[in-house]
C-alpha cells in the first residue's frame, strides 16, 4: 500500500510540476507578446511621428565639428548635405524649407541634436548656405520627411 501512495504522490507532483511549467510558460509567452505588442506600437507611432510636417527654427553647425564622428558613425563633413536632428532616423531624408527665403534643400540625417534651446534641426553648413542663412546663422524652416522616391524626385526635380 505504501507503493501505490509513493506511485500516487509521485504523479501528483509530476502534474504540478507540469502546470507550473505551462503556467509559467504562459506568463513567459504572454509577457514577451505585451512586449512585442508594445515594440510594434512604438514603431508604428515613430512611423507616424516622422512623417510628420515640423515648424520651427534651424540653425547649423561646421567647422569645429568637421571630421568628428556623428551618431551614424560617419564623420562630419561640413560639405555635404547633411542634418543633425533628435528623432529622425539616422539615414533618412529630409526636405527642409526656409520660410524666410522660400529656398529648399534636401538633407541626409547623420547626427542627433541640435542641443540648443528652441532648434529642430542643425543643418551643414552646405544646407545653411543653400537655404541662405549662413550670416543669420538661424531660420525658420518646415521639416518634411521624405520616402527614398519622394528624395530621388526631389534631387531630380529642375529648379524653379
Amino acid at each position: 500500500m505504501l507503493g501505490c501512495g509513493g506511485a500516487a504522490v509521485e504523479a501528483q507532483a509530476a502534474e504540478t510540476s507540469t502546470m507550473d511549467t505551462s503556467s509559467t510558460l504562459s506568463s513567459h509567452t504572454s509577457w514577451a507578446a505585451s512586449v512585442r505588442a508594445a515594440l510594434t506600437r512604438r514603431a508604428e507611432g515613430v512611423a507616424t511621428m516622422t512623417r510628420r510636417v515640423q515648424h520651427g527654427m534651424a540653425s547649423w553647425y561646421g567647422g569645429r565639428f568637421a571630421h568628428r564622428r556623428t551618431a551614424s558613425g560617419n564623420r562630419f563633413d561640413p560639405t555635404e548635405l547633411t542634418a543633425a536632428h533628435p528623432s529622425a532616423p539616422l539615414g533618412s531624408r529630409l526636405l527642409v524649407r526656409s520660410e524666410d527665403t522660400g529656398r529648399a534643400v534636401v538633407v541626409t540625417v547623420r547626427d542627433r541634436g541640435p542641443y540648443s534651446h528652441g532648434r529642430i534641426i542643425d543643418l551643414s553648413h552646405a544646407a545653411a548656405e543653400q537655404l541662405g542663412m549662413l550670416h543669420s546663422g538661424v531660420a525658420h524652416v518646415s521639416v518634411h520627411p521624405l520616402t527614398e522616391q519622394e528624395a530621388i524626385e526631389v534631387a531630380e526635380a529642375p529648379e524653379r
